[in-house]
């Protein structure tokens, strides 16, 4: 492409002029939309998780999306900004459900995603409510049976580095975000929408809820337990078969 502009700098000005304005129109048209930006971040963030592991990389891949998505709201578009029809999961409701507090932040750009920061999906979910969930953190507290089936389960192990080892905590900046944005902060709503999708939970943990003054907090914590004993069955299980031999 180089070679070929500089041809055409050789031959007419005139000429060069139309490429750059075609290659510029071609670049604009290539920009994606949120939720596939967000889409692409989730496989990249699981494919270093495969690979290296290495948390830096997994920051680095949110951030770049989230420069993504402020560079295509500062360019004036709007097209899938928030949920296309009522009930639906809008970009900023997935982002707070993932705990990508940069794209939260350039989401919330715009104005457009300010005046609808308290839309809900069809579970009732929020953006803050999304955020205080925590569900790549608490799933396994809410859904125990998730264990069981390794294309839930395996996707969120190997992304585990980004939630508790980052320097700073996804979820809870999250929040942050949001509450300085003028997101409602619900927490009756917030426990409401867990308690009524998070059937299977034990006894325990639904009681733990239904205490918690920081839902946020109670709930990544019964995650974090619930974790640590899902790692140690599989060596008990391994510990029990050595000894029968």
């Amino acid at each position: 492409m180089k070679n070929l502009a500089q041809d055409l700098l050789a031959h007419t000005a005139v000429l060069l002029g139309s490429t750059m304005i075609s290659c510029a129109a071609t670049a604009a048209d290539a920009q994606r939309e949120p939720t596939a930006v967000l889409n692409s971040l989730a496989d990249r963030i699981y494919v270093v998780g495969e690979t290296t592991g290495k948390v830096d990389d997994m920051v680095v891949a949110e951030a770049n999306a989230a420069k993504e998505i402020r560079e295509y709201i500062a360019g004036g578009s709007t097209e899938g900004l928030i949920a296309r029809g009522r009930g639906e999961q809008s970009p900023l409701v997935a982002a707070a459900y993932m705990g990508y507090p940069n794209v939260v932040a350039a989401l919330l750009t715009s104005s457009l995603v300010r005046a609808h920061i308290d839309d809900a999906d069809e579970m009732g979910v929020t953006p803050w409510i999304a955020a205080n969930l925590s569900m790549r953190q608490s799933l396994w507290a809410c859904n125990p049976a998730v264990v069981d089936n390794p294309f839930k389960l395996v996707p969120m192990l190997v992304t585990q580095p980004y939630y508790t080892s980052n320097p700073t905590p996804p979820y809870k900046k999250t929040r942050e975000l949001l509450e300085e944005a003028g997101a409602s902060s619900d927490i009756a709503k917030a426990k409401e929408v867990w308690l009524a999708n998070c059937k299977n939970e034990t006894e325990e943990t639904r009681a733990k809820v239904e205490a918690s003054t920081d839902m946020q907090q109670a709930v990544q914590e019964l995650g974090a337990a619930g974790l640590t004993s899902l790692m140690i069955k599989p060596r008990k299980k391994a510990a029990e078969a050595e000894d029968k031999q």
